[in-house]
């Protein structure tokens, strides 16, 4: 399937194959940061893609503490921070588990963008009533998964993905008493992409990188909720309402990401609640929450 066109006549918006010239994508070749050990993890019993050892990686991710203070310079431009000394002493780092399409970067943006002008479809975030792309496509789930991995052979997915305003400033206070991993659906034929990403936009940041390998061509996937339980990751900050779901029942906390109440596939049904999923609408609400949660593992048992 090389295109789409948008059936406006029959009512609704679907994918239908097209035939029609495409520029060939080419394949930028970035410079490779000053190369400091982090784990990357794939889903068990998976190839080691480009044949480096399954659990490291070279990348400028995970900085040392004494090659890099980012909640000072942090501080120092903000102003301060809820993560003071006094409201977290705990010599245990609470361990976050952060999600990164819609939570860290702006993924249904830049998809929409590349949508369009690749295959006609004319779509905006608020059309996205469920995270499944398939079901706002109006086409089947093989049809959906190849145009996702056609977006990232595109310059949208390289190099126009957004950073949600805020993120890195509270994750950079965050990160002195916290410990920052990285928990993402996807898949692994993006795993350097997505590592390269990380580095250009919240280097420093995160120690580990889990790939759940969701909607992948191949491979076999894992749930979230498994790899938090595995990682004893004791929050997590996702968008997904069936992840915050899943998380919560095994017992994990979650932020539930709702970007200034701008994502449809973030609402939880009418009349649900959960002691686990507090609602956050930006990142000084996450900041807020998990500063609270750090208080009270601080607070002597």
């Amino acid at each position: 399937m090389k295109g789409l066109v948008d059936m406006r006549s029959s009512g609704s918006r679907t994918c239908m194959p097209q035939r029609h010239a495409a520029a060939v994508p080419v394949k930028r070749v970035r410079p490779r940061h000053a190369a400091v050990q982090t784990q990357c993890i794939l889903t068990p019993n998976q190839p080691d893609v480009g044949g480096r050892r399954e659990l490291e990686r070279r990348s400028a991710l995970a900085l040392s503490c004494t090659e890099r203070s980012p909640v000072s310079a942090a501080e120092h431009l903000l102003g301060g921070s809820s993560f003071s000394q006094a409201a977290y002493s705990s010599p245990q780092k609470l361990r976050v588990a952060v999600d990164v399409d819609e939570v860290l970067g702006r993924f249904v943006y830049a998809l929409n963008k590349f949508c369009k002008e690749e295959y006609g479809m004319d779509y905006n975030v608020a059309d996205y009533w469920v995270y499944e792309f398939a079901k706002i496509w109006h086409c089947s789930q093989d049809q959906s998964n190849h145009i996702v991995h056609k977006f990232f052979e595109s310059d949208h997915f390289n190099d126009g993905i957004p950073i949600i305003p805020g993120a890195f400033e509270t994750l950079a206070r965050m990160s002195a008493q916290c410990e920052l991993v990285v928990v993402t659906s996807r898949q692994h034929v993006i795993q350097d992409l997505t590592l390269e990403w990380l580095d250009r936009h919240y280097a420093g940041l995160f120690t580990e990188v889990y790939f759940g390998n969701h909607f992948a061509l191949q491979g076999a996937s894992r749930k979230k909720s498994d790899i938090c339980k595995t990682i004893d990751a004791h929050v997590l900050i996702d968008d997904n309402v069936g992840y915050a779901r899943d998380c919560a029942d095994a017992g994990i906390s979650v932020l539930l990401f709702d970007w200034e109440e701008s994502y449809p596939w973030s609402k939880l049904p009418e009349g649900f609640s959960h002691p686990s999923i507090q609602v956050v609408r930006n990142w000084q609400e996450v900041e807020a929450a998990v500063a609270a949660m750090a208080a009270v593992e601080a607070v002597p048992q």
